[in-house]
């Protein structure tokens, strides 16, 4: 009798809903770490792990709800250049309300880095952001094809 008791508390302590708390957003400028913002092994790892490594240094930097305005200084303090997004999606979805860009060339190769800032609410405050990467060594022509 004692072990059912038990056995049934356990599986009813199974079925209970926990209240947890989920990740909290980073807030203003002040969430956004001093440090470089880390462009990922791009000499040494090829095109698809240089942009998983960069789109993860972009998620934990720039979390939903740190300012706009904070980003994009925080993106040219790290050498991009950043401009507003035209703001028109001639039907292709939610604009970036930044688009900021860097290219480095080194070892005939060049690369560049692209974020996109989303503000999706309208209220100055990043909604979600999107990492773009590409590499032309050489002769290659767009995305690593032929010239």
């Amino acid at each position: 009798m004692r072990r059912a008791a038990v056995a049934a508390l356990v599986v009813l302590g199974a079925c209970a809903t926990m209240p947890v708390s989920g990740p909290s957003a980073p807030q203003g400028g002040a969430a956004i770490p001093s440090t470089p913002l880390a462009l990922g092994d791009y000499r040494t790892l090829n095109e698809a792990e240089t942009l998983a490594a960069f789109q993860q240094s972009l998620s934990s930097r720039y979390g939903a709800g740190v300012a706009v305005e904070a980003a994009q200084g925080d993106l040219e303090q790290n050498e991009f250049r950043c401009s507003a997004s035209p703001g028109t999606d001639a039907g292709r979805g939610d604009p970036p309300a930044e688009v900021c860009r860097r290219t480095i060339t080194a070892n005939n190769c060049t690369h560049t880095w692209q974020v996109h800032l989303f503000d999706q609410h309208g209220d100055g405050h990043v909604a979600r952001t999107r990492g773009l990467y590409d590499r032309r060594c050489g002769g290659d022509g767009l995305l690593g094809g032929p010239s």
